[in-house]
């Protein structure tokens, strides 16, 4: 015969904690549990091979007096059986838990998980997540992985395609990281993603919007000069045409990579390292492609970053983010700054490097080789040579001091050479 049911919600509902835990026994074992806090749990003592037990079913309103039967049920019928039911639960909680991790998603966030206890930024494994947690999971995330095919993947790099092909792009190699995790760990036989090579076509490579003409360039640097952003920001603009480096180097310069007072050179330098930890990933990062590369810092550029080193010395980047407190100021922010002050197709964080290249050939005569090894293209050598990041270092010094001169006169609206030209 079945037992009657004696709670009532009403009866519940009104319970009051006490100052110890007591219980109100809904039959056969199922009971409220009430706190002192007046927090009410559903328990259901039972017997299983001679050994008292109490099995959770979820705290009150939560879980209803009607879900707690029918669970409280379930749960007599497995015992009735010679099933311990917490047992058989335990297990299907493990069933679940060990499919959902076998699905797309719960493979790449196992995989990501791991990528940050081994040297990973967090930083980039949020920005890899967020592409997948928009262009991926929506379709293939609750997929078994076993099961996915180039066929499911190919309409999702297309629909990004669409909008971004290098982010298509990017997007395959990072689901085909998945995919070779999961092959590594029994958890998928093939990488759907091999047979996608060369689906996505990404478009030529264009030249960076660059300004090269003085005067138009020392308007620029005018604007640039009067910038109202953040001190951060108007610190980067300044420093950027004076050092002409990659935007990403100087974006993500440290300040224990720079010697202001020359100590180790005889000169202010910027030592970029080769590779090191960075914003955009991996642990090591190969940032100019061959040996470190060393930059001479004008008296300008010295005074710039004096400036900035109060503000921002203490997190180890020289260009902090104003928004995140671990990273620096993102790739858009040059770029927003132009583009406030009207300079959206005409100039970009990649343009000075032009900028420089063919001002400092064309107006300041500058040494081919010493313009060359400073903007840190690799310089063809028909003997062979390895690139020396020393070579021509005193000329190099003594350019970098003459360009910063240079671009002083341009933003003060002159644009003859520093030397006579021999046009």
């Amino acid at each position: 015969m079945a037992t009657l049911a004696k709670l009532t919600d009403t009866a519940i509902r009104a319970a009051k904690g006490r100052e110890k835990p007591y219980k109100m026994a809904d039959g056969g074992g199922l009971h409220v549990l009430v706190k002192p806090d007046g927090t009410r749990y559903w328990r259901y003592n039972f017997r299983h091979a001679g050994k008292d037990r109490t099995m959770a079913f979820g705290v009150y309103p939560e879980v209803s007096a009607k879900l707690a039967r029918e669970k409280h049920a379930a749960a007599r019928a497995q015992l009735a059986a010679g099933i311990d039911p917490m047992a058989e639960r335990k297990q299907d909680k493990h069933a679940i838990r060990a499919a959902a991790a076998d699905h797309f998603e719960g493979v790449a966030r196992e995989m990501w998980a791991k990528k940050l206890t081994r040297g990973n930024s967090a930083g980039y494994v949020e920005e890899v997540l967020a592409k997948l947690e928009k262009d991926a999971f929506p379709w293939i995330g609750r997929r078994p992985i076993v099961g996915i095919t180039a066929a499911d993947i190919l309409p999702i790099l297309e629909r990004v395609e669409a909008r971004a092909p290098e982010t298509a792009r990017r997007l395959r190699g990072f689901i085909g990281e998945v995919f070779r995790y999961a092959i590594a760990r029994n958890k998928a036989k093939v990488d759907p993603t091999q047979a996608l090579r060369g689906a996505v076509i990404t478009p030529k490579t264009q030249h960076f919007a660059a300004i090269t003409d003085p005067a138009a360039f020392g308007e620029l640097l005018r604007k640039m000069y009067n910038y109202p952003g953040e001190l951060v920001t108007r610190a980067l603009l300044r420093l950027s045409p004076l050092v002409f480096q990659r935007p990403s180097e100087l974006r993500e310069a440290r300040w224990d990579e720079f010697d202001l007072a020359g100590k180790n050179w005889g000169a202010p330098m910027w030592e970029i390292p080769a590779e090191r930890d960075g914003a955009e990933g991996d642990t090591k990062i190969t940032r100019t492609g061959w040996q470190s590369h060393l930059v001479p810092l004008s008296c300008e550029a010295v005074s710039i970053l004096e400036a900035l080193r109060p503000a921002t010395e203490h997190t180890g980047w020289v260009f902090k983010s104003n928004r995140k407190t671990d990273r620096p100021l993102s790739e858009g922010a040059i770029l927003a700054a132009l583009r406030r002050m009207g300079y959206a197709k005409k100039m970009t964080a990649h343009g000075f490097r032009a900028s420089a290249r063919t001002l400092a050939a064309e107006r300041l005569k500058a040494d081919e080789r010493v313009l060359e090894l400073q903007i840190s293209h690799k310089v063809v050598d028909p003997l062979g040579r390895a690139y020396n990041r020393t070579a021509f270092l005193d000329e190099r010094v003594a350019f970098m001091q003459q360009w910063a001169d240079y671009v002083e006169k341009l933003a003060a609206g002159s644009t003859s050479p520093l030397i006579p030209s021999d046009d």
